[in-house]
């Protein structure tokens, strides 16, 4: 009997012994779940904390109408924060430095920023590296507000750069395939504009079913953004328009002048202008001007080239302004960029030989009865690019833009077989550099995105990577 009572006591004893490493081993395992389960959770966390604080300088770097010229590394605080660290309700917090990329090259390096965001959850961090870069008005090679009607972008054109409207954008194509079919490097419109295709409507694919228009480069623009985008906000045009009115009637910086001319002529590093026909050459050196603001009462200042600038340039006029013949800014980096900014319309002068008036003598007389080359960055924020008269010259010729084109709304500068029909050309080094006193435009571009980046040695989030 005793032996009995020994032998369940034993077994009694074995089966609490199994049951208590069963327990422990549960225990360990449930901890080592939860251990992995809140390293994961703070993983998530950290990253979207991280990401916030991305979107965040975002909308710090859209709000500025300019950026620090210090060219510094600068922490991003949000009010009351004197750390730096930006606290979210139940994921963690965020610390933000904004550092100007001033060596980076290409394309995307006008004024670019690298944003470096470190998300904190617990005892874990995660990092964040972006690189962007603002838009401005020579960012497009064509940037309007009130939509691109039918008749521009058909059969045959080319568009070498970036194109946005905040309105309507109408594609027309008459061959079957897409042999011809207008092309353009990166398009977008905003969410009351869209894309509209004849015989399909509106659209949100580069080619609608049953439709014949293949809208070139096909394959990228199906990838989507930056490519083809179909909601992008909008460009405020108002912004850019209130911006150069407040250089016209404000205070205007040493290296800017102003004048009261009827015409223009740009001659290398000089500036020649008169008040009207019979009055005296005047002219101004420009070695350290950057801005001119003309004034004609409000009458058109007439503008053509002779020789192109030597450094980049900018010329308002404060209301109309008129092609008078080529004008040759230079291409970026070869005397250019050149600006050149009405506060009403950029107008195509009727040339006296066609339209049988008056003219000036030698090179102050008025050009535009063949093609015409333009090689600046149009801006009329509240006009158009028009003809001043739509059926001159009598066998239509064509006005090439190289550089960018912007306006508010497009102008009519053809009828039927005469005037002149509009190339657009984007000059390439305009993605490095845009001309002087030209605004940001509030939209930022993200060119490269990297999650948790190879640590430096020795380098902190705060230090200037350049």
């Amino acid at each position: 009997m005793n032996q009995q009572r020994g032998s369940v006591l034993a077994m009694v004893v074995g089966v609490a012994a199994v049951l208590f490493i069963l327990t422990g081993v549960v225990y360990t395992y449930f901890q080592m779940n939860m251990r992995a389960s809140e390293f994961q959770m703070n993983r998530i966390r950290a990253a979207t904390a991280a990401e916030a604080g991305t979107a965040l300088a975002l909308h710090h770097l859209s709000s500025l109408d300019s950026l620090p010229e210090d060219e510094q590394p600068f922490v991003l605080q949000m009010e009351g924060d004197s750390s730096g660290w930006t606290g979210l309700p139940d994921c963690g917090s965020f610390f933000v430095v904004i550092d100007p990329v001033n060596g980076m090259n290409g394309v995307c390096s006008n004024r670019a920023v690298e944003v470096r965001s470190r998300g904190l959850a617990g005892d874990i961090t995660r990092d964040i590296e972006l690189r962007a870069a603002p838009a401005y008005p020579s960012s497009y090679a064509l940037l309007n507000e009130n939509g691109i009607p039918e008749g521009y972008f058909v059969d045959g054109r080319v568009v070498n750069g970036p194109v946005h409207s905040n309105g309507l954008i109408n594609f027309s194509s008459y061959s079957p395939d897409s042999t011809g079919d207008p092309y353009v490097a990166m398009i977008s419109t905003s969410t009351s504009g869209g894309f509209v295709f004849s015989g399909a409507g509106i659209s949100e694919l580069p080619h609608p079913e049953g439709s014949n228009i293949w809208v070139r480069p096909f394959n990228r623009h199906r990838q989507g953004s930056p490519y083809w985008q179909t909601s992008t906000p909008e460009v405020d045009f108002s912004r850019m328009a209130s911006h150069f009115q407040g250089i016209v009637s404000g205070s205007v910086p040493t290296t800017a002048v102003r004048v009261s001319a009827e015409r223009v002529l740009i001659d290398g590093d000089r500036l020649l202008y008169k008040e009207y026909e019979n009055a005296d050459e005047s002219s101004i050196r420009l070695t350290d001007v950057d801005l001119v603001i003309v004034r004609n009462g409000f009458a058109p200042v007439v503008v053509k080239s002779v020789r192109r600038p030597d450094h980049p340039l900018t010329i308002i006029a404060a209301h109309d302004m008129a092609i008078g013949g080529e004008i040759d800014g230079g291409a970026v980096g070869a005397g250019g960029p050149l600006g050149l900014v009405a506060l009403g319309d950029i107008v195509i002068c009727a040339d006296p030989d066609e339209s049988g008036g008056e003219d000036w003598p030698g090179p102050w007389r008025i050009e535009t009865d063949q093609g015409i080359l333009v090689r600046a960055c149009l801006v009329a924020a509240t006009g158009s690019l028009r003809a001043q008269v739509p059926f001159i010259p009598a066998e239509q010729a064509r006005l090439t833009v190289t550089g960018s084109l912007v306006e508010r709304a497009m102008g009519r500068i053809s009828s039927g077989n005469s005037g002149y029909q509009l190339g657009n050309a984007w000059d390439l080094g305009l993605g490095a550099l845009h001309p002087p006193y030209f605004p940001l435009l509030g939209r930022w571009n993200v060119y490269s995105w990297i999650i948790d980046p190879p640590e430096q040695e020795g380098f902190e989030i705060e230090d200037d990577r350049i």
